[in-house]
């Protein structure tokens, strides 16, 4: 997968929008949950299959 970069901004709700063609091409959809990891001064963002934790509430909080 090559570099893409996408510029989008910050909303006063603290919401980012993902750019449809990255979306697209990560295959996200409306309603998918996403974990969200703080690396240094970094934020990563990944799709969280939820069916991964059968066992687990719909909050899964991966903050360490």
């Amino acid at each position: 997968m090559g570099r893409q970069v996408e510029i989008t901004k910050l909303s006063s709700r603290g919401q980012v929008v993902i750019p449809k063609d990255i979306r697209r091409q990560l295959g996200w959809e409306t309603g998918d949950h996403m974990a969200v990891e703080v690396r240094g001064d970094t934020v990563v963002l990944r799709r969280l299959l939820l069916e991964e934790y059968p066992e687990e509430p719909a909050r899964v909080s991966l903050v360490k």
